[in-house]
C-alpha cells in the first residue's frame, strides 16, 4: 500500500477488497506519516511499515502496489514501481497529463507489468442499468449525452482544491464520468473542447469552480459534462437522447420515454438501487487476472483515455476553446 491516507478510508477500503480474494496477503504500507504508518500497523499488525517508496520495494518486494497518493504523485510512483517489478494499482485519476500517461503505459510495457487504475465506478448500479438501457436500444441510436454534477458552494481547501496536486476540479467526479461517457459511446473520438471559470469571490484555493468539456465522437454522438459549484439550479446527472426516445436521471431512478414503432409515446421509470453497486468486482477482476490469466477489464489504455480527453479539455480550456484531439482516441 502506497499511501494509507484517512481521506474517505481508502487504504482499508482498498485492502479489505483485495483480501477477500485468495492467494493474496497484506504485507507492507508506506506513508510519509508516522502517525498513519502506525494507524496501519494498528490495523494490521502483520505488515511491515515505511516512509521511503524505494526502502518499501527493495524489501518488502511486493507483488501489486496500490498507490493512493495525491494526484500529481501518481506518474513519479507508478513508474517507480513498475520498474521495481511490482504490478500496480492506481486511484483514479491514473495521473494528470497526457505525458505522464504515455511515460506510464510504456514503464509498464517495458517492465512486462501489469497497469491499472481504481475505476471502481464502473461496477456502479446506476450506471450498470443506464448502460444496459442504452444498449437494449428502447431509445434507439444515441446521439447526444449530457451529464455531470452541478451545486453552489465552495471547495474545500486542501490538496484536492489546489490545481497543482489535483490537475483541477474535472480531475475529481470528472475521472469517472469521463470513463462512463467513453464506455457509453463505442467509437473513436474526433475532438475535445473545454471551458472552465474561477469564482474571483472564492480565494482560498486555485482549483477551477466550473468545468465543462465537449467531446466530439468520430460516430456523429456528442457528449458534454459539467462539474460545477457555481449552478444554483441543479442539472440532472444523465441525460441521454437517442433516435427513439431520451433517458433522464432522478436520484433514484431513470426516466425513460420512448416512441414505439406504432407510433404510440410511453413512459417509464427505471428504478436502481445505488446499495448494489458491486466495488469489489474491480478486484475480483484485478486479482483472477494476476493469479488465474483472466482478462483485465481496465486496462491501462482505457484509464490512460480518460486522461487525455480531461488534459484536452484542461488544454482547450486554456485557449479559450481550442479543439483539441487526445493522444488515444
Amino acid at each position: 500500500m502506497v499511501g494509507y491516507g484517512p481521506s474517505f478510508n481508502m487504504g482499508p477500503c482498498h485492502i479489505n477488497s483485495v483480501l477477500a480474494n485468495e492467494g493474496f496477503e497484506f504485507v507492507a504500507a508506506c506513508d510519509v506519516s508516522p502517525d498513519r504508518q502506525k494507524a496501519a500497523r494498528e490495523a494490521y499488525p502483520q505488515i511491515s511499515t515505511f516512509g521511503d517508496l524505494g526502502l518499501m520495494l527493495r524489501q518488502a518486494r511486493p507483488d501489486l502496489a496500490i498507490i493512493i497518493t495525491p494526484h500529481h504523485l501518481h506518474a513519479r510512483q507508478v513508474v517507480q514501481c513498475l520498474k521495481a517489478g511490482s504490478s500496480v494499482v492506481v486511484e483514479k485519476p491514473m495521473c494528470i497529463t497526457t505525458a505522464e500517461v504515455k511515460v506510464m503505459l510504456g514503464a509498464a510495457k517495458a517492465n512486462k507489468t501489469m497497469l491499472s487504475t481504481f475505476h471502481n465506478r464502473r461496477w456502479d448500479n446506476d450506471f450498470v442499468v443506464l448502460r444496459d438501457l442504452i444498449r437494449s436500444g428502447v431509445i434507439g441510436r444515441v446521439f447526444r449525452i449530457q451529464a455531470g454534477f452541478s451545486g453552489y458552494k465552495e471547495q474545500a481547501t486542501w490538496w484536492r482544491s489546489d490545481r497543482k496536486i489535483s490537475g483541477g476540479a474535472i480531475y475529481d467526479w470528472g475521472a469517472h464520468f469521463t470513463d462512463w461517457i467513453l464506455n457509453l459511446v463505442d467509437s473513436k473520438v474526433d475532438f475535445v473542447t473545454g471551458y472552465q471559470l474561477k469564482n474571483p469571490a472564492w480565494t482560498r484555493y486555485t482549483n477551477e469552480d466550473h468545468s465543462e468539456y465537449t467531446v466530439r465522437f468520430a460516430n456523429g454522438v456528442l457528449a458534454s459534462l459539467t462539474i460545477s459549484n457555481m449552478s444554483m439550479i441543479e442539472m440532472p446527472r444523465w441525460i441521454v437522447r437517442g433516435e427513439k426516445g431520451s433517458i433522464t436521471a432522478g436520484r433514484e431512478a431513470f426516466t425513460v420515454k420512448h416512441r414505439a414503432d406504432d407510433g404510440r409515446d410511453w413512459t417509464a421509470e427505471v428504478r436502481y438501487d445505488s446499495v448494489k453497486s458491486d466495488w469489489h468486482a474491480y478486484y475480483r477482476n484485478v486479482c483472477a487476472h494476476l493469479r488465474d490469466g483472466e482478462p483485465l477489464v481496465i486496462t491501462p489504455e482505457s484509464a490512460g483515455r480518460v486522461i487525455c480527453v480531461l488534459d484536452c479539455a484542461n488544454q482547450s480550456a486554456k485557449t479559450g476553446g481550442r479543439p483539441e484531439k487526445p493522444w488515444l482516441c
